[in-house]
C-alpha cells in the first residue's frame, strides 16, 4: 500500500486516492458515473440499489451482499483499501461532489451502488419446519418497513415477504431504517396478495393476520409451525385474500384506537416465540 506523507510530516501517514492504482477521484457534478450515483440514491435509477452510510456498506460486504462500486469522499479516503480488500471496485470522489448527492442531513462520504437482488420464492428459499415470515401489503411508509424489517430479524423470522404496491424494500430510506438487516433477512417479492397467499399455502404455512379487533389475543394464539404473519398498511387494511385467515389482535387498555404498525408489527413478532430464551 502506497501512503502520502506530504502533509503532517512522518507522524502523519494519510491514504491518497490519487497515489493507488485507480482511476483519478471524480471531480466533476457532470461525470457520468457520478450522475448515476445520484440517480440511484433519489431511487430513480432501474436496477440498482444505493447503501449509503459506513454501516450499511460494511453490513453489506460481511453479509456477501453483491456490490458494484463503493464510491468514498477523499476525506475518508483511508477505508478504500479495506474495501477493496473485501473485493469491491473503489472510486474516491471529490468531497463536495459526493456531499452534493447526498440524501442525509450529514453526509457520511461512503456509498455503495449494488444490483437490486433478484426475487426470490419459497420455492428457491429453504425454511424450516417452524418458520416464522413476516408478510407485508401495503406499506407506504419506507421508515416502517425498515424497521419492520430489523424486528423481524431481531424475532427470529426467517423471511420477510412484501407483496407488490407499498414501498419497495430497496428504498434508500428502507434500507437505512433497516440498519443492515435486509443485506441478511431473505426477501420474497409477489406481484399481489393472491400469489403470496397462494405460495405460502402449498408450502404449509398457516396464514394469520393482525387485526384490531375480533381476534384471539397473542397469549392465547398457536404459534406452533411454519406461519405467515400478514401486516397491512398503515391504516390497518389489508386485501380481501387475507379476509379468511386467522386473527390475532393485541389487547389495548382504554380508548386507544390502534397501534402503529412497527409497533404492532414488532410485539406480534416477539409474541412468535422464535427467539431461544424469550
Amino acid at each position: 500500500m502506497l501512503l502520502d506523507c506530504a502533509a503532517g510530516g512522518a507522524g502523519d501517514l494519510r491514504y491518497n486516492c490519487a497515489t493507488m492504482r485507480r482511476p483519478e477521484p471524480i471531480r466533476s457534478r457532470e461525470n457520468a458515473e457520478f450522475k448515476r450515483l445520484k440517480s440511484a440514491l433519489a431511487g430513480r435509477e432501474d436496477g440498482l440499489l444505493a447503501l449509503e452510510g459506513e454501516r450499511l456498506v460494511r453490513d453489506a460486504l460481511r453479509a456477501r451482499f453483491e456490490l458494484d462500486t463503493v464510491y468514498v469522499a477523499e476525506r475518508r479516503a483511508e477505508l478504500a483499501p479495506e474495501f477493496e480488500r473485501a473485493g469491491a471496485r473503489v472510486r474516491c470522489v471529490a468531497d463536495d461532489v459526493l456531499d452534493s448527492a447526498s440524501a442525509l442531513k450529514s453526509s457520511q462520504g461512503v456509498v455503495a451502488l449494488a444490483p437490486t437482488p433478484e426475487r426470490r420464492s419459497l420455492a428457491t428459499t429453504h425454511l424450516g419446519p417452524d418458520a416464522l415470515v413476516l408478510v407485508v401489503a401495503g406499506i407506504a411508509d419506507p421508515g416502517n418497513l425498515g424497521a419492520l424489517a430489523r424486528s423481524a430479524e431481531a424475532a427470529g423470522a426467517q423471511a420477510l415477504g412484501v407483496v407488490d404496491g407499498g414501498v419497495s424494500p430497496w428504498n434508500p430510506r428502507v434500507l437505512r431504517g433497516a440498519m443492515g438487516s435486509l443485506m441478511r433477512l431473505p426477501v420474497l417479492r409477489w406481484a399481489d396478495a393472491s400469489a403470496a397467499a397462494d405460495e405460502l399455502a402449498e408450502h404449509g404455512f398457516r396464514q394469520a393476520r393482525a387485526a384490531t379487533r375480533g381476534g384471539r389475543s397473542p397469549a392465547q394464539f398457536d404459534w406452533d409451525g411454519r406461519l405467515a404473519l400478514w401486516l397491512g398498511a398503515e391504516t390497518g387494511e389489508l386485501p380481501p385474500e387475507c379476509d379468511g385467515f386467522e386473527r390475532i389482535t393485541i389487547p389495548m387498555h382504554a380508548d386507544v384506537e390502534s397501534l402503529n404498525v412497527t409497533v404492532a408489527g414488532s410485539l406480534l413478532l416477539f409474541a412468535a416465540g422464535r427467539v431461544e430464551g424469550a
